[in-house]
């Protein structure tokens, strides 16, 4: 029912259309895929990724990878403070004084001058047995919580990894798509604008134009969805890998811009 009622508005469209060029008889170009790539402001052929391992390497740099790092610098510091707990056990003290002596006696107060200097250092050892015998235990326990941490930070890198492999694989085989989506949407609407032209010549019904313009609108439909996805893979690519992608495109199709702009300028 959609679809006659589309057929029906095209038919429409097409005969007031082909009414008002009839007597002109204008010849309408056919479209080139450039044409289609232009029209939908994209440079399929400007679409570059940079190299895995450029990626991978600035992966590290992800802040869920750098809490990970953060976690095993702090994992090394406890191990560290588990390797001086030994000097837990010792205490040492000091006391030094320094003054002038006096002779206070019951009824008479005697001033004797002396200038005198008191020190005395000591320390004490507290050995707890538990706490003796577990020493070795307490710095290897921290030594396995230092493997875990890295563990854990190897683990995440190399599923970020994966998804960056995954991802970049994707965009590859959906840019190669896209460029045979374009050719054939450029097919599509050279195949329209023939079809019209053969309308209006008398040669073909309106029923084979809106046909093809029924084709030719899924092909766009098509390409823009593919357009799309492309976009949304290519943010999140830039996004894991921490890697400008989409903002050194848009740089150079900004300066490619101006080039063209100052050479129109100059002729």
């Amino acid at each position: 029912m959609k679809q006659l009622y589309a057929i029906s508005i095209l038919i429409f469209l097409f005969t007031g259309y082909a009414k008002a060029q009839e007597t002109h008889g204008i010849q309408q170009p056919v479209t080139t895929q450039d044409e289609v790539n232009s029209s939908l402001n994209i440079d399929i052929a400007k679409i570059k990724l940079p190299p895995l391992s450029v990626l991978y390497e600035n992966a590290r740099s992800t802040p869920s990878i750098e809490i990970l790092e953060k976690e095993k610098q702090l994992q090394k510091k406890i191990l560290a403070k588990e390797k001086r707990s030994w000097m837990s056990l010792f205490n040492a003290f000091g006391n030094i004084s320094h003054g002038i002596a006096d002779n206070i006696g019951s009824l008479i107060y005697r001033y004797t001058g002396t200038e005198q200097t008191s020190w005395s250092v000591g320390g004490s050892v507290s050995v707890p047995l538990e706490t003796l015998f577990d020493l070795p235990g307490r710095v290897k326990r921290q030594r396995i919580q230092v493997d875990i941490a890295e563990l854990k930070k190897q683990q995440a890198y190399e599923e970020l990894k994966i998804q960056i492999a995954h991802l970049y694989v994707q965009i590859l085989s959906n840019i190669e798509t896209l460029q045979r989506s374009a050719e054939h949407l450029a097919l599509y609407k050279g195949a329209s604008a023939i079809a019209e032209q053969e309308y209006r010549n008398r040669r073909t019904t309106i029923e084979a134009v809106a046909q093809t313009k029924e084709k030719e609108f899924g092909a766009n439909q098509g390409f823009a969805a593919l357009r799309s996805t492309i976009n949304d893979q290519l943010l999140m690519l830039e996004i894991i890998s921490h890697t400008p992608i989409l903002t050194i495109q848009e740089e150079l199709s900004a300066t490619d811009g101006m080039d063209k702009s100052e050479n129109t300028e100059l002729k």
